[in-house]
């Protein structure tokens, strides 16, 4: 019988960063005589690529500079950034029921690839795909498309916490999104269809048991 596979969004999803996130943007921000966001606006940021946000931002003369800023602001912040609840217990859980996991997040790459061999979860997913390694950054059918290249599997779910996620679903006609730790009933869910939400990751094993 093929596996299903699953991608997983990284930060706020499985990992709690959104404080680190939301504190380096601002320090950007600060730095270009911005105003600063409110953690509304930052979590509406999010659902971008950082280099595509950044650029939109500044500009592509000073988008080098500024990520740069970014980077060493969320690098103070982030040192101490841990799983969230139930994570290490439902990659566990999806590993050993044969689930193919594929971490997929518009975040830098080698950022992205430290931080989860920090955690201890690398050997839980059997690819990891970042920002820019696609023509285009997620939700983007050529994202969605290089981070399922080459499995072979029976059905597509997608787990996040942001519009982004439930909107890579929708590049495939029978795939399943699954909102985490997210009121479905906000604005940017409007327009984007999701299947299953839960408050907590505790909550979808009992999700993923009926749809394996």
């Amino acid at each position: 019988m093929q596996p299903t596979l699953i991608l997983w969004d990284w930060d706020n999803t499985l990992v709690d960063t959104f404080e680190a996130i939301f504190t380096a943007q601002n320090v950007m921000r600060a730095f270009y005589g911005m105003p600063p966001w409110t953690k509304e606006q930052s979590k509406q940021a999010m659902n971008t690529s950082g280099q595509t946000l950044i650029q939109d931002l500044v500009g592509p003369q000073k988008a080098v500079e500024a990520q740069r800023i970014f980077l060493k602001a969320y690098a103070d912040f982030a040192s101490h950034i841990q799983l969230k609840p139930g994570a290490f217990e439902i990659l566990t859980y999806t590993h050993e029921k044969g689930f193919i996991n594929v971490l997929a997040s518009n975040k830098v790459s080698d950022l992205l690839q430290n931080e989860a061999r920090l955690l201890n979860v690398t050997s839980f997913f059997q690819r990891i795909i970042g920002a820019e390694e696609a023509f285009q950054d997620k939700p983007s059918h050529f994202f969605t498309d290089k981070a399922i290249e080459g499995f072979t599997f029976k059905r597509l779910i997608c787990i996040g916490d942001g519009y982004s996620d439930m909107k890579m679903a929708e590049n495939y006609s029978d795939a399943i999104g699954i909102l985490v730790g997210t009121n479905p009933a906000d604005t940017e869910f409007q327009s984007v269809s999701v299947d299953y939400a839960c408050s907590t990751l505790y909550e979808l094993t009992n999700i993923l048991e009926g749809l394996k």
